[in-house]
């Protein structure tokens, strides 16, 4: 049997939808800014709650639409060391800086006291990233104390599309969210993103950013500095696609995930990641730490060569604090001894920051111990026990060794 570390299931219903949508794109002459993003961003308002959706190039840009759109510039920006560098980068791109913040090994999010630690006089946001479609137990003490602090708090929802605690859904949890529809995630379109938000006068700003800074209130004259970050209207088909179906897919990792946790209960050399009552997850990741002494990079090569298991990518195994970017750059995407004078009419670099951020005890820990196994909709029952057994046998191999 070959387990791959991912399908994409499209049965013959939904390639019917998307050729006949496509079809209509083409016969329609609206290649773009259409009816099919209209009902995309439609759609994400109803599964998310939120007032205002906004179909987006990809969640980088969609992070860094949100920023500026709240008017940050210049300040820090707290994000978890613990995420993909592309959070980050939309601070960066942003005119802000990053200062990294540690995360709990039990939720995989941002540790509260590290935090606290952390913040700044000039710290205006925390984005809280829910990594593994896991929403942290902790919300509500960082949504208070961003809240006691004049902060924020912006998602970063790429892994979380509907995911929920206390019944509020991600997306309306933060004053804006960003989601990713890139391959890998639970729902997708090749590539494309979106931003959710309740607030009205942040969404018209963004509108503007999206589409090139062009103001609709002004004739469509450029009254704010924007971007080409929009969707194709072949995108927003597929949006529509993943969008109509996303309880189906959504119930269907689920199941996936309640048969890992039966199958994977008691078993020795790992510990099961739990996630409270009161957080539902979409599980973008199954998500389980390995015990100490046993070598991850091993267990994958032997599941892949003996048993045709591929296990997927970590969240993450390289952590955002570590990458080679910060060599060459600052944390405020500055290069370091870049040549040339400075502009008279602008303030100097000095004072940059350029010295490595250190000490993430919990991140460490997670990158180096956790381990994904394969979840995608279509994996079958049979699939699923065969993985559970594969990974059975090479750990209890791993464990005698370890005990010589």
């Amino acid at each position: 049997m070959n387990i791959p570390i991912i399908r994409i299931p499209f049965d013959k219903g939904d390639k019917e939808f998307i050729h006949s949508g496509i079809e209509d794109v083409l016969n329609s002459g609206h290649l773009t800014m259409g009816k099919y993003t209209k009902e995309f961003e439609g759609l994400m308002c109803e599964m998310t709650g939120a007032k205002h959706s906004i179909a987006m190039a990809n969640c980088t840009c969609a992070l860094e639409t949100i920023i500026r759109a709240l008017e940050i510039e210049g300040k820090s920006i707290i994000v978890p060391t613990n995420t993909f560098l592309a959070t980050a980068l939309g601070v960066l791109h942003s005119g802000n800086k990053v200062i990294f913040v540690d995360s709990k090994p039990d939720t995989f999010s941002i540790d509260p006291d590290d935090l606290e630690r952390r913040i700044t006089e000039d710290t205006a946001a925390v984005i809280l990233v829910h990594i593994g479609g896991i929403i942290t137990a902790d919300y509500e003490r960082i949504q208070s104390f961003c809240d006691e602090k004049g902060i924020l708090l912006i998602e970063d929802c790429a892994h979380a599309h509907g995911c929920s605690i206390d019944g509020r859904q991600v997306g309306t949890l933060g004053v804006a969210g960003s989601f990713s529809f890139f391959p890998t995630k639970v729902l997708v379109t090749g590539e494309g993103g979106m931003i959710t938000t309740n607030n009205t006068d942040l969404y018209k700003k963004m509108m503007m950013i999206r589409n090139q800074g062009k103001n609709p209130e002004r004739g469509n004259q450029i009254s704010e500095l924007g971007g080409n970050y929009r969707i194709s209207e072949f995108t927003a088909v597929l949006g529509v696609q993943q969008v109509r179906n996303a309880d189906e897919i959504i119930k269907k990792r689920q199941a996936i995930a309640g048969r890992y946790d039966q199958l994977l209960k008691g078993a020795g050399g790992i510990k099961l990641v739990s996630i409270p009552d009161n957080i539902k997850s979409s599980y973008y990741k199954y998500l389980l730490y390995l015990d100490d002494g046993l070598d991850r990079n091993k267990i994958k090569q032997l599941l892949k060569e003996e048993y045709s298991v591929s296990l997927t990518g970590e969240v993450y195994a390289s952590l955002c604090h570590s990458e080679p970017i910060w060599e060459k750059y600052t944390y405020s995407g500055k290069l370091k001894n870049a040549k040339g004078e400075d502009c008279s009419l602008e303030p100097s670099n000095d004072g940059e920051i350029d010295n490595n951020q250190t000490g993430f005890p919990g991140s460490e820990y997670i990158s180096k111990h956790h381990i994904c196994l394969p979840l995608y909709p279509d994996l079958t029952d049979e699939e699923i026990d065969y993985v559970v057994g594969s990974l059975k046998e090479v750990i209890t191999s791993e464990l005698k060794e370890l005990n010589r």
